[in-house]
């Protein structure tokens, strides 16, 4: 046997191989804005009296906070407030918009259960719809079809009177 032959571990022979073929991203690049997003959220609610005292017309409504670069929507960075009923209203729209669409591939999930009881005004209570509100937006607005061309998604998120 002549010469000597060097031993190379599997690992440095990976490396080596991932390198020549990947690039490793930079900190930058990694931790930089991702191409197309869409963050939303739904948080901060808050219960209005109307009449200061009377529960009558009590409502509770809830902060949408979005943030995008997707192209088809018109702001950044957008904040409204929604009550439930609005929400109602805005999926109603949506189904509309898919049927008229004829888009079978978007199935939009149903709300959260409507509260009838007398504590719906409880902390409890508020903060499990808030939960159950904000993943059924998460659902929603995730959906690759309506964020790109939803027109009913983006009013709802981004107008401050939703009229559907």
């Amino acid at each position: 046997m002549s010469g000597k032959r060097e031993f190379k571990s599997f690992g440095s022979t990976e490396e080596t191989m991932f390198s020549q073929h990947h690039k490793i991203p930079s900190t930058s690049e990694m931790y930089a804005e991702p191409e197309n997003f869409l963050e939303i959220e739904v948080r901060n609610p808050k219960t209005h009296v109307p009449n200061g005292v009377d529960q009558r017309g009590m409502y509770t409504d809830y902060e949408i906070i979005c943030r995008t670069n997707l192209p088809n929507f018109h702001k950044r960075a957008s904040r409204v407030r929604r009550r439930y009923s609005d929400f109602e209203f805005f999926r109603k729209c949506l189904l509309k918009e898919i049927s008229m669409l004829n888009n079978p591939r978007v199935v939009v999930p149903h709300l959260p259960g409507k509260i009838y009881l007398s504590n719906r005004f409880s902390d409890e209570v508020i903060e499990e719809r808030r939960q159950g509100l904000n993943r059924w937006m998460q659902i929603v607005a995730g959906h690759p079809l309506l964020q790109s061309g939803s027109k009913t998604l983006i009013r709802f998120i981004e107008d401050d009177k939703f009229v559907g």
